[in-house]
């Protein structure tokens, strides 16, 4: 059957840029000093900086060469000031503003595989996930499809059709976790046929290793929060987010119990919740706090499910014809010609 990768393109060109800093620059002890230290890293004779496009384009390479996808998509962030800015001002408010000559590069990498004929996809208002996820939703069941990141909050769209290839953060963690869930049946990276330092979640895997189904990940979220992403999630509860999911399902459905409850039966089932899912120390009062001030409680969990749900209903109007991975070898050359750069 043919195969559909989706790539996180934000993600890759991210993980690129910071494994090919010079040490100058990763350990500047000031901002004059790093800033100093930026033209050391991988740039043209007149200044475009290619470090992470230059890594990009290697890892692309080969994997249109061993993996062989028929079809391939890109998808890149635009903005920090998408749909979830409107529901949470906070959402992603902490990160640090990007780095200019990381910055510089994410436009440059979007144009440089435009003309080399691939479909790249970014907006002002949706993130890359979201981009992903509607592209997976419209094909997955045309095609084999591959979602290729580094970013978790992706396996909550593996499911019958669809795998995730989470790019972990060593070879060591890969080979571990082969390890737990490949090498018992005979299968190494190498017999997947998967680039290096990927593992590929199924829907199990997901379950295994988060203790929620994928579609329970925004749930899960709901609850823990996410610090990455600045979702407050309900403070208290994370150690008892997954037996209490496993139990109701959703969020939602644990709070219709909760309220369907008086005070005798809230009781009874705080001793429920230790006895029968070793939940030691009870959540109650975390998850039904009210404050007139504050994001807690029900409201809480509720934006932060929101917050954590990737958008797979964004309309998609191009067919897999237009995802096709094959590419000029002759374009290519001239572009790494105009960047300086001698050989992949």
């Amino acid at each position: 059957m043919e195969k559909l990768l989706i790539v996180d393109g934000s993600s890759m060109l991210v993980t690129c840029y910071y494994a090919t800093l010079p040490k100058e620059v990763m350990f500047a002890k000031t901002e004059e000093e790093k800033i100093e230290s930026y033209k050391k890293i991988l740039q043209t004779s007149d200044g475009v900086y290619t470090n992470a496009v230059f890594g990009m384009l290697r890892i692309i390479k080969k994997i249109l060469e061993y993996q062989k996808p028929e079809y391939i998509c890109f998808c890149f962030d635009m903005s920090r000031n998408t749909f979830r800015r409107d529901m949470y001002k906070e959402y992603k408010a902490q990160r640090s503003k990007t780095p200019s000559p990381l910055s510089s590069q994410f436009v440059l990498m979007e144009k440089i595989l435009e003309s080399l004929g691939f479909k790249v996809l970014y907006d002002k208002q949706y993130e890359a996930d979201d981009l992903a996820g509607s592209v997976a939703k419209k094909f997955e069941t045309e095609v084999k499809t591959f979602l290729m990141t580094k970013d978790h909050d992706y396996l909550q769209l593996a499911n019958d059709y669809t795998r995730i290839w989470m790019v972990q953060t060593s070879d060591e963690k890969a080979e571990a976790l082969y390890s737990q869930f490949y090498y018992p049946s005979g299968h190494t990276r190498r017999t997947l046929n998967l680039p290096p330092r990927v593992f590929e979640y199924t829907k199990t895997h997901v379950k295994t290793l988060e203790g929620v189904w994928p579609d329970q990940i925004p749930d899960l979220k709901g609850i823990m929060g996410d610090a990455s992403d600045n979702i407050p999630g309900v403070k208290g509860v994370s150690s008892a987010a997954a037996p209490l999911l496993s139990e109701y399902g959703t969020v939602e459905n644990l709070y219709d119990t909760i309220e369907s409850c008086n005070e005798k039966e809230l009781k009874e089932l705080v001793k429920f919740w230790k006895e029968s899912l070793g939940i030691k120390r009870s959540p109650l009062n975390a998850l039904t706090k009210e404050s007139e001030t504050e994001l807690v409680g029900k409201e809480a969990a509720l934006l932060s499910k929101s917050l954590a749900t990737i958008k797979t209903d964004i309309p998609i109007t191009f067919g897999l014809e237009d995802m096709s991975a094959t590419y000029d070898e002759s374009i290519l050359k001239d572009i790494l010609k105009q960047l300086e750069i001698k050989t992949l």
